[in-house]
């Protein structure tokens, strides 16, 4: 598997990650750990945003990060896998 998202720039492969939530100013970013070792530090972003990116580094694998966005994705897998109701 390679170590970008297929059909994409700016996306590395990230081994783990830190989140940090702000409530001074109700926002958050992450450090995404490139499969590299890089740590990368991603822009704040509010808290829909944070939410929705913590929730897929928590639950899908591999995940892909773009440090300089905050954006993540996964790879291309089948409908419904693991995932239950």
């Amino acid at each position: 598997m390679p170590h970008y998202a297929q059909g994409t720039t700016g996306w590395t492969k990230l081994n783990s990650y830190q989140a940090l939530w702000d409530p001074k100013i109700s926002m958050g970013k992450f450090y995404f750990t490139t499969f590299e070792g890089r740590r990368e530090e991603t822009p704040y972003m509010d808290a829909n945003n944070f939410a929705r990116v913590i929730d897929i580094v928590r639950h899908e694998e591999p995940v892909y990060g773009n440090s300089s966005t905050g954006s993540v994705t996964s790879q291309t897998e089948p409908v419904g896998e693991g995932e239950s109701s």
